[in-house]
This record gives C-alpha cells, structure tokens and sequence, in this order.
C-alpha cells in the first residue's frame, strides 16, 4: 500500500478525490476534457506545489486548505522515468505536457501514475485516474488543516 497526500482548499473539503477541477481547466499532465487527481508523495511537496500556484494575495487573505492522506490499493502505481520525458516536460505552460501521458489518459493500465515535480524535480507526484478500476478503493486515512508559516509567504 502507498500513500499519498492531496490539497484541498476547504470550501472543496466534502470532496477531495474529485476531479471537476483538473476536467474543466486541465493541467501539467492532462488537457482539458480529462479530470485526474493530482496527489504527492509527501505533504511538503503538495505545499511546494500549493505555493507555486497560490494566487498573488496577502498572506492575510489565503484560502483554507486541508491536506488529506489517501492510500492507495497495493501494486496500483508506477513512476515514469524522467529520461523518457522530452526536455519541454517542465514548460510553464502546458500545452506540450499535456499530451504526453495520452496513452495513460485514454486507458489507465494503474491507478497512479508518478511523474516528477516541475518544482522540484526529485519529488514524485502521482496522478490518479477515475476511470481506473482501483479508483473507488482509494481510502481516506487522514485529514487536517494545511497551515502555511507566514515565513513561506512574501506577497
């Protein structure tokens, strides 16, 4: 079993493995049309990734967000070598990235799918796919405040 960790903002919270977000807007990994979860292998790379993607606001004015751990079925996941990734993998925008994974995005032969971090590049960040069998098996272990230290936020 594996587990791995989500961000939530709260007003979401009631629903953390949906992925209406990631359908209507696409992402790194996947185009829009294709809801995944997006998910880390620890919960100090899904702030990294929060803190990248946070909205120019004052520290003061930050949404709430939850960190949820969820574990994964045994023997659901496989990680993508890096080397096999073209070099504009890591783009700040998507377009190009989002049709690498196409194969894993039309027809999930896993649950998980673990791709390097475009922040930080040794971390692991497993995308999960709903249309996979083992997706409803998916289990919430754990649920908490993520709390960001103020020495992390200069807007």
């Amino acid at each position: 079993m594996a587990i791995v960790y989500r961000v939530v903002r709260q007003k979401y919270a009631d629903r953390p493995l949906d992925v209406t977000g990631t359908w209507l807007n696409g992402g790194r990994w996947n185009p829009p049309g294709v809801g995944i979860l997006y998910t880390a292998e620890h919960p100090a790379l899904t702030l990294v990734e929060i803190l990248a993607h946070m909205p120019q606001v004052p520290y003061d004015e930050l949404p709430a967000y939850r960190l949820f751990s969820l574990e994964l079925p045994q023997h659901s996941q496989r990680v993508v070598d890096t080397s096999s990734l073209p070099p504009y993998w890591q783009e700040n925008t998507y377009h190009r990235s989002q049709h690498l994974l196409a194969d894993w995005l039309a027809k999930p032969d896993v649950l998980a799918l673990g791709v390097p971090s475009s922040m930080m590049p040794s971390g692991i960040n497993y995308l999960l796919h709903p249309a996979h069998s083992a997706y409803g098996s998916i289990r919430l272990i754990d649920e908490k405040p993520l709390l960001i230290d103020p020495r992390l936020w200069s807007k």
